[in-house]
């Protein structure tokens, strides 16, 4: 079990960087996870400059200037999105983080969908029509 305040950081630069709460993210039962892959992925001087960076920076997605922190802030928002770490342009190839992660992607709450073959419609769902996506 990681440091509960660590993941609560991982969690609060993940919000930044992907517009979504900090208990939705919470809510995907993800974050440990992600925060230990990302971690392992990266060196550790590496990470906390993303970490002060992003919780420092002003703007809403921060600002980040750093070619080197903007690949791994895009490889963090990618991974919570589709749930697949892209890997950065000079380490290894991309890779599915886990198998709960294509469920729990941030892709499928952007237009309240589902994501296929997870979730049972339910008998008769195919006779009605898709819900439609609330206006934000």
């Amino acid at each position: 079990m990681q440091d509960v305040s660590v993941v609560d950081e991982f969690v609060r630069v993940s919000s930044r960087l992907t517009g979504f709460d900090p208990g939705e993210l919470q809510a995907t039962g993800m974050a440990e996870g992600y925060h230990d892959l990302v971690v392992a992925e990266v060196a550790e001087r590496r990470y906390r400059r993303l970490v002060v960076t992003v919780l420092e920076a002003d703007g809403d997605p921060p600002a980040v200037d750093d070619p080197h922190l903007l690949d791994l802030a895009r490889a963090v928002t990618h991974l919570w999105y589709v749930g697949v770490w892209p890997g950065l342009p000079q380490s290894a190839e991309a890779y599915v983080a886990s198998p709960r992660s294509y469920a729990q992607g941030l892709v499928w709450k952007t237009f309240h969908g589902a994501p296929p073959g997870t979730v049972a419609p339910g008998f008769g769902s195919w006779a009605r029509p898709p819900r439609r996506a609330m206006p934000t």
